[in-house]
């Protein structure tokens, strides 16, 4: 993506943008200056809008779980684990980075990686997916409600951050 649309996604808590931004720094083979800048300012594109979006992925994440034919290499996983433990991880993934977002203002994507793993392992039966999701969304309505994050995105700002990198 050029560098405006980018930024409209990560306004928008676009889960995979915002992902982007929160990648451990030890993971980045390479970042230019405008990177770092809009990283070390990646704080101003969350706001409770995340939970809307990041809630969208996940049922889209959830439906294609329980309803999608399967192929190829994704048909050995359903008939080894009765359901497709990728899209479980990223439902699961999904919710665990919104709660993250809405109640410290922040996003460690590492920070429940063991519990990820093991869903791709296949040792979560897809009840315990859907449990786990029922029980996590409605836990999550609570913390939207209860989060320190503005409502909407910081406009001025972003716009701000946006020029600044394209003077740069």
């Amino acid at each position: 993506y050029n560098i405006v649309k980018y930024f409209q996604l990560c306004m928008e808590n676009n889960p995979n943008m915002i992902d982007s931004l929160f990648v451990p720094r030890r993971c980045i083979i390479h970042s230019t200056k405008i990177g770092n800048i809009v990283r070390d300012n990646r704080l101003i594109f969350l706001h409770k809008g995340c939970w809307y979006k990041f809630k969208g992925y996940a049922y889209s994440q959830m439906h294609k779980m329980e309803s999608k034919e399967p192929e190829g290499k994704r048909k050995e996983i359903i008939e080894k684990f009765g359901y497709d433990v990728k899209f479980a991880y990223h439902v699961v993934r999904l919710l665990n980075e919104v709660e993250q977002i809405l109640t410290e203002g922040n996003l460690d994507l590492e920070k429940n990686r063991e519990q990820l793993k093991s869903i791709r392992r296949g040792e979560w039966k897809v009840e315990d997916i859907k449990e786990y999701f029922s029980n996590k969304e409605k836990e999550l309505e609570n913390q939207y409600l209860n989060s320190k994050l503005q409502y909407s995105p910081n406009e001025e700002a972003i716009k701000s951050l946006l020029l600044s990198c394209l003077e740069e």
